[in-house]
């Protein structure tokens, strides 16, 4: 039943920790102050030399920054109006497929070569990757791949960046302290 709504939420909200979300909050504010100086900036540019774009076209080029920031702006405010809270801890894992607070074992084989690396991560919320700490957020290409797979599932021949992968799910623990990590 937990997989059930997990997979329910994931599809109609953004799922995050309370670190996603203070990270998703500092993105806005910076965001939001590198938007104030590009229309400072802007209204600089107009002031000086009108705003035609054979005139100045760093007016232009402002005005395009402008634009893109904004649409960042709105995406990252959508985010946090369809965003909902999980929190992580051993009690919820799922040991039984890849869900978002899974730790789980891979085996990655590398098409082009033949090398294989194994690798452990757990699962965490929107965005939230931190190789350091082993997180991978649900929304990482590796981690779209193996979503619901269960231990012994090999997802065949996934592109992750330039490279293809045969990836294996090995295990899945119930603490990362099991896991080594």
């Amino acid at each position: 039943m937990i997989e059930a709504n997990m997979q329910t939420d994931m599809e109609h909200n953004i799922l995050m920790t309370q670190i996603g979300y203070e990270n998703l909050l500092c993105k806005i504010a910076e965001k939001e102050k590198e938007y104030d100086q590009v229309r400072d900036h802007r209204q600089v540019a107009f002031e000086l030399s009108g705003d035609g774009w054979h005139d100045n076209p760093e007016f232009n080029r402002m005005q395009q920054l402008e634009a893109n920031l904004n649409h960042t702006l709105k995406t990252l405010n959508d985010r946090l109006d369809v965003m909902k809270f999980i929190d992580i801890h051993d009690d919820m894992r799922n040991v039984q497929q890849v869900e978002v607070g899974s730790i789980v074992q891979l085996r990655r084989y590398d098409l082009a070569d033949d090398s294989e690396q194994e690798e452990i991560w757990e699962i965490r919320g929107f965005d939230e990757t931190n190789i350091k700490l082993k997180h991978l957020a649900y929304n990482a290409p590796l981690a779209e791949k193996i979503m619901h797979l269960h231990v012994g599932d090999v997802a065949e021949e996934v592109q992750i960046g330039s490279r293809h992968f045969d990836i294996e799910v090995l295990a899945l623990f119930k603490t990362r302290a099991n896991a080594g990590i």
